[in-house]
């Protein structure tokens, strides 16, 4: 089910023999050649198809053009780029061949890289042409309209772009028409002059018509294309002066009463052909002889092109035709009214004959337009799994939520199917009811036999559905378990779904290995997981599926990671990154997991800038793939990453948008503790202790509380707390309480073989001890903790300790590679600067200059601040500028945003 386009879309219509010259708007079309774009922006039915087939064909020889015919379906980002970079190929044909083949891959990459290739390549290979996008008011999405503002910014000077529209395109054009790089043509400029008008009725139209009958049309036609073409088909055969003087009326009122007429003049065959054809976007002679249920569509299609009856050819051959868009929409509105069963019928028969053809979108969307809610269930069992391989979970999900709940419900496939489309992106409250029904309709149908179809089944069970039904429906389930902490239960369900899956469903099999592996996770056993993981990823690539062989991958260097094997876990996430990618190393969006973890390695290898290129590429591949859980760790990631920059005001944007899904879903138990731990850390860097406080009021953890592997052993972020509070001598700190907690963690964590934890155990059990006075038991947990991280090439787990650590560093006994990279991390704190409260400002400020500070992030102004401390103005101006000089800022927003990061503003909640 790869992207399939239709050759159809990328024809030029060819310019009509009979129709009127417009050589000056031509003219202003030719002069856009030397421009970046070119508008056409006019209202339905003022000739700007016609006005660009003129222009083209009156200058062919000197100016190569290509063409696409746009329609709703571009709204999709590889959908549209992939017609752009097919319609330059009838040009230059050996152009894009890497960049169309990313865009039809089952999992496109990002398309804004995409869009940079493009431009480069035809800035490096291509002659002069002109690229025209007719109907452009179809393109809605912001996504897409975005990389096409982009792209005509950064278009090489050879290139002219043509876009024709009803409405101007959603991204601005006002700096094109500053800068002299926009020809426009408006509805102004479109509509028919008199002598146009007159020519377009006495010599195409041929009516004989007097120069009075003449202005009359034209005066309430306002010179609009369309409804002249109308009323001139009216008219003929007529008694043209009782015609014309009841012509009145607004565009709208005019349409209806000329579709009437025109209708209620055609021959009763052409009426009929007109009607039922109209639900059609393409029309060819095959499809509407389906349609219709005759034989003779060839001969009425060439009729009615003769009669230039608003019907467009769209290839060379006239074998593919289109309705003109208004005239069209206004037949499908009179075949609704007239006749609504006969355009049900007519949908249901082109869904059929888009089926046998293999254009699987066609043949569903007429279903759901036929209201044959019972075809298009069918339809969408047939491709579900394909869909699923895929990763087209999106569209998939689309389809059976646009289905009558009663009819899912019936049926055992298209319950299992939404019960997995909705763990995907996050609607997972009713997920186990729709597992609960399908298993009900599966025992039903084995009950009665697969003659019986009393279960309501509309299509019974075959045997071999029968036999694989119960191995999907325990894949999904043991997924949910997952989700819902029900570790025994995903370990039960993943298993007999391993044990029941036939050897060759690769790609079900490794869905349920991953549920097995997270299972091993939630237990904490570490070599568990990682073997769960592995053997996922091998049965995955065995089945040629590479996008669940990367996703097994990235959690096995999760498991890694863990142990601390920061270097293997490093070419596991490239090795899963490899697989996520397409010819050319073009990324799909599956490649947002592993760049996001592997934003998190060079993260703490303190390689910052590559950290943060890695996971802000991570967030945005991870939101186009739309699995909610993935998008809520590359949050995660990028974070940490931002928290390491200390970037405060990025981090808390990323930590809100990363809160509001787990709160409108459940996700992953330990995502959520990786989302604390960030908060947290943010917090103590900024001195809101108050925060801290309401954090540990909320998490409901208690210091002998019971501990969760699934929860990433969450109690570590409340042993940080603790620490802190220590570190802090806040009152109410309690260092054995703290104490006592890390060594219940340190047993813990090294039981499951979690190093990477013991690690952070250590650590904050030395900072206590040596602050407690144990200096040489502090600086021995220390010294351990160095001999776990060398290995790893571990920093800012030290790093982010503060200045602290780096006294203790200073202090710990190291011989041989251990002191080589104590040094490097000493060398590491020179790199990076350590934010506390006050210790990075030029210099202190004063008392009376804090109360001003505090001041300046209220709604006051300065005469009002003067006023609140009872000191003149120019004082405070005085304390103003101080305060700016020793923040290095010069704005008021700016001194409140950098006090915050230093945690000024914070200080008297201490």
């Amino acid at each position: 089910m790869t992207l399939k386009l239709l050759r159809t879309k990328l024809y030029i219509p060819p310019m009509r023999l009979d129709c009127v010259r417009r050589s000056r708007l031509v003219n202003m079309l030719e002069s856009g050649k030397g421009h970046k774009l070119t508008l056409i922006s006019a209202p339905a039915g003022f000739g700007k198809t016609t006005l660009l087939s003129e222009w083209i064909h009156q200058y062919q020889q000197t100016r190569r053009v290509c063409w696409v015919s746009l329609d709703e379906r571009d709204n999709q980002q590889p959908v549209f780029w992939a017609y752009v970079v097919a319609a330059i190929q009838t040009i230059h044909e050996a152009f894009g061949e890497d960049i169309l083949s990313a865009l039809r891959s089952p999992q496109p990459p990002p398309v804004t890289p995409l869009v940079y290739d493009l431009i480069n390549e035809i800035n490096e290979s291509c002659d002069p042409f002109s690229l025209v996008l007719d109907d452009y008011q179809v393109i809605e999405s912001p996504e897409v309209n975005a990389t096409v503002a982009e792209f005509v910014e950064y278009l090489p000077s050879q290139v002219n772009l043509v876009i024709a529209s009803r409405t101007d395109p959603s991204w601005s054009v006002s700096h094109l028409r500053a800068s002299g790089d926009l020809v426009e043509l408006r509805a102004s400029d479109l509509r028919f002059t008199p002598e146009e008008v007159t020519g377009f009725l006495n010599e195409v139209m041929k009516l004989a018509l007097t120069e009075e009958d003449i202005e009359i049309l034209d005066s309430r036609t306002e010179g609009w294309i369309a409804g002249l073409q109308l009323a001139a088909i009216s008219l003929k055969g007529r008694d043209t002066r009782s015609f014309i003087q009841a012509f009145s009326g607004s565009h709208r009122y005019i349409l209806d009463y000329l579709v009437e007429e025109v209708l209620d003049h055609q021959p009763a065959e052409v009426r009929s052909f007109l009607l039922g054809t109209s639900i059609l976007e393409r029309l060819c002679a095959g499809l509407c002889d389906v349609v219709l249920d005759r034989d003779n569509s060839q001969d009425l299609l060439v009729e009615l092109d003769t009669e230039n009856l608003f019907i467009i050819p769209l290839d060379d051959i006239r074998h593919w035709y289109r309705y003109h868009h208004l005239f069209g929409e206004l037949l499908r509105s009179q075949l609704s009214f007239q006749q609504p069963e006969l355009a049900r019928l007519y949908h249901q028969r082109a869904s059929d004959w888009y089926d046998e053809q293999g254009y699987i979108e066609d043949s569903i969307n007429h279903a759901f337009a036929a209201e044959d809610f019972e075809r298009a269930a069918r339809l969408v069992k047939k491709y579900a799994r394909d869909m699923l391989h895929q990763s087209k979970y999106s569209l998939l999900s689309s389809w059976i939520e646009a289905l009558p709940n009663e009819l899912v419900t019936t049926r055992a496939w298209l319950c299992v199917y939404q019960s997995w489309t909705r763990h995907w992106a996050g609607l997972r409250e009713e997920g186990e009811r729709y597992l609960e029904v399908a298993e009900r309709l599966a025992d039903e149908h084995q009950t009665a036999g697969p003659e019986d179809n009393s279960s309501g089944e509309a299509e019974t069970l075959s045997m071999q559905d029968a036999e694989l039904l119960p191995g999907y429906i325990a894949t999904v389930r043991a997924h949910y378990a997952v989700i819902n902490e029900e570790v025994k239960r995903a370990v039960e369900q993943s298993q007999y779904a391993l044990k029941i899956l036939p050897k060759d469903d690769f790609f079900t099999r490794g869905t349920a290995g991953v549920a097995l592996g997270a299972a091993y996770w939630a237990m904490g056993d570490v070599r568990g997981a990682e073997d769960a993981f592995a053997e996922c990823a091998s049965n995955a690539l065995a089945g040629g599926f590479n996008y669940r062989a990367s996703s097994a991958l990235v959690y096995l260097g999760i498991q890694q990671v863990k142990q601390a094997r920061l270097r293997a876990a490093e070419q596991t996430y490239k090795r899963a990154l490899s697989l996520s990618e397409g010819p050319g190393g073009k990324r799909y969006p599956n490649a947002g997991y592993p760049l996001s973890k592997l934003a998190e390695l060079s993260c703490e290898w303190n390689q910052l800038d590559e950290a943060h290129s890695y996971a802000v590429s991570g967030v945005e591949l991870c939101q186009q793939l739309g699995h909610v859980d993935l998008i809520a760790e590359a949050y995660a990631a990028l974070a940490r990453v931002q928290l390491a920059r200390r970037e405060f005001i990025e981090l808390e944007n990323t930590l809100i948008s990363a809160d509001k899904i787990r709160n409108e879903t459940k996700l992953d138990p330990w995502i959520g503790v990786w989302l604390d731990e960030c908060w947290l850390q943010s917090w103590f860097l900024r001195g809101k202790f108050a925060e801290v406080q309401r954090w540990v009021r909320s998490s409901d953890l208690l210091v002998d509380g019971e501990f969760s592997f699934h929860h990433d052993l969450e109690h570590l972020n409340l042993a940080r707390v603790l620490v802190a509070q220590v570190v802090q001598n806040q009152p109410g700190s309690d260092a054995d309480i703290a104490y006592k907690l890390l060594e219940r963690l340190y047993e813990a964590a090294e039981k499951a073989g979690w190093t990477n934890h013991v690690i952070q155990v250590l650590i904050l059990k030395g900072q206590l001890r040596y602050l407690l006075g144990e200096r040489a038991d502090g600086l021995a947990d220390l010294s351990t903790a160095l001999r776990l991280a060398e290995p790893g090439g571990y920093i800012r787990i030290f790093v982010d300790h503060g200045s602290l650590m780096e006294d203790m560093l200073r202090s710990v006994p190291a011989a041989g590679e251990t002191a080589n990279y104590r040094q490097n991390l000493l060398s590491a704190f020179k790199k990076t600067g350590q934010i506390k409260p006050g210790s990075q400002l030029i210099e202190p400020l004063t008392r009376r200059e804090l109360e001003v500070l505090r001041l300046l992030n209220t709604h006051l102004s300065t005469p009002e601040i003067a006023q609140e401390l009872y000191i003149s103005v120019n004082t405070v101006r005085s304390h103003i500028k101080n305060i700016y000089g020793k923040l290095n800022v010069n704005r008021r927003i700016a001194a409140v945003q950098r006090a915050e990061e230093l945690g000024l503003l914070a200080r008297k909640n201490i």
